[in-house]
């Protein structure tokens, strides 16, 4: 048979039987009568009685006092302010955070006991939910060697669904670049960032080749792999005409391969998709409102590529909380400093003099003719073919 205890311990309401046995106390009623009405034990309802003497109310009867004093190995409160001010500086999750104190303070204390800090604080980690693909595309990055293989993709900064409202009326107001051009290695997260106010295929087209200009003059001899979508502001389905002309006329001058995703799965561009989100979450959102020009806005995000090129640890594979310069001196490649300290560029202001350079300025891109020419090999590319490897 069910206790009375039991039943209304299961009513739903936790003070319920705790209400009714101090009801029965403050009657008189006696340890053992209490405990043969409530079907419980004796001991049981003298430890009640006892926290009821210490003026504990029905709720509190259920759980036992604190610690007169802390633990003798609680962290000490500094190092608690310490952690909590870090975290809501970077919005990081307590393995992110164990690295990060580690790196910049030398500062050892495990993930668990910074999410004990987190939760006696009620100090929560701020999360963008976005909708998840069924399907994820593993890349295996022990086949690619450091900035051989970039994803490379267009943004849409001015986003009223993920930008607060102040965020992106700045945007507006202060004429602000509306997009943001990105590419990232894969192997060591390493990225590239440049913006304009069209989404145009000038634009696209220039960042193509000042990437690939960039990776030669940092001393890159490998084939590099430019993988995007089949955007319009970079040519197209892999089967569209200027496509094949970007490709064959352009980039195969330059040992660059580009590649297209399947249409309409942009789970192939995880690594450059997963970094746009960061974007949002830790520049766009919280500096957007107080830029208030172009001048600042750029100086601002050459900051932020360079925060994030040497300073911000990853925790992706094989990354092992690294910063992208980290993992590029560790493969010894090139110049880690160099390689991650490219400031960002306005493209609007340099596609002219980057299409005037390759000899691109007047293609007609719609037209069959050029294609034609440059299958029978008539065409020749207007700059220097360089020593590649294969």
């Amino acid at each position: 048979m069910t206790s009375l205890y039991q039943r209304l311990k299961e009513s739903g309401n936790p003070k319920a039987p705790m209400e009714v046995i101090c009801d029965l106390i403050e009657k008189g009623k006696t340890a053992k009568e209490i405990a043969n009405i409530m079907g419980i034990t004796e001991r049981w309802v003298r430890t009640l009685m006892k926290r009821k003497k210490d003026g504990l109310s029905a709720k509190e009867l259920l759980h036992k006092k604190g610690p007169r004093s802390p633990h003798p190995k609680r962290t000490k409160p500094h190092i608690e302010a310490l952690v909590i001010e870090t975290q809501q500086k970077t919005n990081m999750g307590p393995r992110r955070l164990a690295r990060e104190l580690k790196r910049t303070l030398n500062l050892n204390i495990s993930s668990y006991t910074i999410r004990n800090i987190l939760r006696r604080n009620n100090v929560k980690t701020k999360k963008v939910r976005s909708r998840n693909g069924n399907k994820r595309y593993y890349a295996n990055l022990n086949h690619w060697e450091a900035l051989q293989y970039f994803q490379i993709d267009s943004k849409h900064i001015a986003d009223a669904k993920t930008l607060p409202p102040k965020a992106y009326a700045a945007l507006f107001k202060y004429r602000l670049p509306k997009y943001q051009f990105t590419a990232i290695d894969i192997k060591t997260r390493m990225r590239i960032l440049c913006f304009s106010d069209e989404c145009s295929f000038a634009n696209g087209f220039s960042f193509i080749l000042y990437i690939a200009f960039l990776m030669r003059a940092l001393g890159i001899r490998h084939r590099m792999f430019f993988q995007t979508d089949n955007g319009s502001e970079f040519g197209g389905s892999e089967e569209s005409r200027k496509r094949k002309i970007l490709q064959e006329k352009f980039l195969e001058p330059l040992g660059v391969t580009l590649l297209s995703i399947p249409k309409g799965e942009k789970e192939a561009q995880g690594f450059v998709e997963r970094s746009h989100r960061t974007d949002d979450e830790e520049f766009y959102i919280p500096a957007l409102p107080h830029i208030t020009s172009r001048k600042v806005f750029m100086t601002s995000a050459a900051s932020w590529v360079k925060y994030y090129n040497q300073k911000r640890s990853h925790g992706g594979r094989d990354m092992n909380g690294k910063t992208p310069k980290e993992k590029i001196f560790e493969l010894s490649l090139v110049s880690s400093k160099a390689a991650t300290s490219i400031p960002p560029i306005l493209l609007d202001k340099v596609n002219t003099f980057i299409l005037k350079m390759v000899g691109a300025q007047n293609i007609s891109w719609d037209s069959h003719h050029l294609l034609q020419l440059i299958k029978r090999k008539q065409f020749v590319a207007p700059y220097i073919l360089l020593n590649l490897k294969t």
